[in-house]
């Protein structure tokens, strides 16, 4: 067997391994979207505890983009934080709604929908909502954020 053709064949196999592992990751095995499932859930939960601390710990360690009513902001982890932490006030209330979730790589995900806010001061209001939520390490992490309030 020539040189070249016994490259070949040694290679062909290591070739189709690698093409065929992102297919697999793009399918999203039933526990990646589950995680982001749970995620959303349990972020929920702490905005409706007014959990501060486990909120700010939600964004993506190099920090997140804030969108929402035509403005963008980034934001650095410590800034996050002391946001929670200090003049941030959690809501009377906090619903998900019709929240809907796309893999938009290996590590990342879309999630689209809305949320209804409850305020002393302005009762129950809606806002759509769109995250990237990223995979950092075993956990998932908030890179980009847009809440905007829907119009009366």
């Amino acid at each position: 067997m020539s040189a070249s053709r016994w490259l070949l064949a040694a290679a062909l196999p290591l070739l189709m391994a690698g093409c065929m592992v992102p297919a697999l990751a793009a399918d999203d095995p039933a526990g990646q979207m589950a995680g982001i499932r749970a995620f959303m859930n349990a972020y929920g939960d702490d905005l409706r505890n007014g959990n501060r601390a486990a909120i700010a710990a939600r964004y993506d360690s190099r920090g997140a983009y804030f969108m929402g009513q035509g403005g963008k902001l980034f934001r650095d982890a410590e800034e996050i934080r002391q946001r929670y932490l200090g003049p941030w006030r959690a809501p009377r209330s906090f619903t998900w709604r019709e929240l809907s979730f796309e893999a938009v790589g290996e590590s990342a995900f879309l999630v689209l929908g809305q949320f209804d806010w409850g305020s002393a001061e302005a009762g129950v209001q809606t806002y759509s909502y769109t995250g990237l939520i990223l995979r950092e390490g075993n956990d998932f992490r908030i890179r980009v954020e847009d809440e905007s309030r829907a119009q009366p």
